[in-house]
């Protein structure tokens, strides 16, 4: 009886209900979406579209990197090949705040009658370093959100 007794006070002792559940810090750059809009149409069928990357840090702890160490791209690339086209660039802010997100874009001519129309991907590159650096701040700890693909025929809708 005195061993069950000296357990549940050990046991007590060690449950402290001042114990912090803190989340671990992450960061986490994603391409998030690519979005598309009508900058003027000439004819039914065809017109100009902006196609946009926004890219943003998901992660729970502000990235902070040096320059020119990330990337990212909008890239068109035809069906059923390997060939891709990159259309935009941005340099990544040296900093980005969890929840801040950059957009850019690019804009060109758009035609519904093409049978097959181009993926769009939105990629995010990091310096082949950047986990040796040293700096964990701009380690990012899911790297499966990097790219994101659009079809190409889902554009077609704005006509």
């Amino acid at each position: 009886m005195k061993f069950l007794l000296a357990s549940i006070c050990c046991f007590l002792v060690a449950c402290n209900s001042d114990d912090d559940a803190t989340v671990p810090s992450s960061i986490d750059l994603k391409a998030d979406a690519i979005t598309y809009e009508m900058v003027s149409q000439s004819s039914a069928t065809t017109g100009e579209v902006r196609i946009r990357g926004h890219v943003k840090n998901v992660g729970n702890t502000t990235f902070s990197s040096t320059e020119g160490q990330q990337i990212a791209y909008l890239i068109e690339r035809p069906q059923g090949t390997t060939t891709e086209t990159v259309l935009a660039t941005a340099n990544l802010p040296t900093v980005l705040n969890s929840g801040s997100e950059i957009t850019f874009s690019y804009t060109r001519n758009w035609d519904v009658a093409t049978e097959f129309q181009n993926d769009i991907i939105l990629r995010i590159s990091y310096d082949p370093d950047i986990f040796l650096d040293g700096n964990p701040n701009n380690d990012d700890k899911n790297t499966n959100n990097n790219s994101l693909v659009l079809a190409g025929n889902a554009i077609n809708s704005l006509f």
